[in-house]
């Protein structure tokens, strides 16, 4: 390094101290002003977390899903605090924001199923098609609701087994849910004779659910019709009313009393016939002789 052409003088004289000393001023001035952005800022964020987490809690919103709006808004609104208290500080804002939507598109992109559960679960929890305890079909997939997660949704099927479904999976798909009305509907579909009486073959098939204790039958009393003329047999259909409790019983009480009524009244139910016609082949020495 060069010495000969330094002015010493200047670098020392009184006006370089001021300079120095008002540079000095600004920056300790411009980091006070950051620190105090940044805690005001974080003060505030923690405060309308707090009152947006109490406004959802009082509309009855899902705990689940006060939990995560109230962490996604602390998020977002502390990095806003940051970029803040760094402009002040001098730092080029417009860098540190680029940096930060691209790292946010960079994990939305490498999350984006995660993503798109976490999406599904809040629609989920705030417009409540099912709630715990439901019985709903989904998917080709049918049982109670056990547990509603951000990301998945688990079901308890009869057998006692657990499926567990993307929250995306569930949204994306028709549901049925069962338990939404508090009336179920048994049904039982048996073919009778073509040769039987129908009217007694009907009396017979009603008999079984009026007879019934868990049968409804004041507001929605059981029915039966002819619901098909099939190949081997009339189709009878029954329709019971019951409750979400009962239904499994009566379904299996009703497949069991429709048989044993029909054999009371002797009508038969047809097993499926085929008429088979069998045309011989002349024999080989014929065929030869011709």
């Amino acid at each position: 390094m060069n010495f000969d052409n330094l002015d010493f003088e200047q670098l020392f004289s009184l006006k370089g101290w001021e300079r120095l000393a008002e540079n000095g001023m600004d920056f300790g001035l411009n980091l006070l002003a950051a620190v105090a952005i940044f805690i005001i800022g974080r003060w505030l964020t923690t405060y309308i977390v707090k009152l947006m987490k109490a406004a959802l809690t009082r509309a009855k919103v899902d705990l689940t899903l006060v939990s995560f709006l109230g962490n996604v808004a602390n998020i977002g609104m502390l990095i806003m605090v940051i970029i803040a208290a760094l402009g002040k500080l001098g730092v080029p804002t417009t860098s540190v924001t680029a940096l930060v939507g691209g790292a946010g598109l960079a994990i939305a992109l490498s999350l984006k199923d995660q993503l798109s559960n976490f999406a599904a679960g809040a629609l989920i929890i705030l417009f409540r098609p099912f709630k715990v305890g439901d019985y709903i079909k989904v998917n080709g997939f049918e049982g109670y609701v056990r547990e509603i997660k951000m990301v998945q949704t688990s079901l308890r099927t009869y057998a006692n087994e657990e499926v567990v479904l993307p929250n995306s999976v569930v949204m994306s798909n028709s549901i049925t849910n069962k338990s939404s009305l508090p009336q179920w509907r048994a049904q039982v579909i048996v073919g009778v004779d073509y040769a039987c009486d129908l009217k007694t073959a009907k009396t017979a098939v009603l008999k079984a659910a009026t007879g019934h204790p868990k049968c409804i039958q004041t507001e929605k009393p059981a029915t039966v019709q002819v619901t098909n003329l099939g190949d081997n047999a009339i189709e009878i259909t029954l329709w019971a009313w019951t409750t979400e409790a009962d239904w499994w019983s009566l379904q299996c009480d009703l497949n069991e009393q429709v048989v044993e009524n029909l054999r009371e009244v002797k009508i038969n139910i047809p097993f499926p016939q085929r008429d088979v016609h069998i045309v011989s082949q002349p024999a080989a020495n014929d065929v030869e002789s011709a």
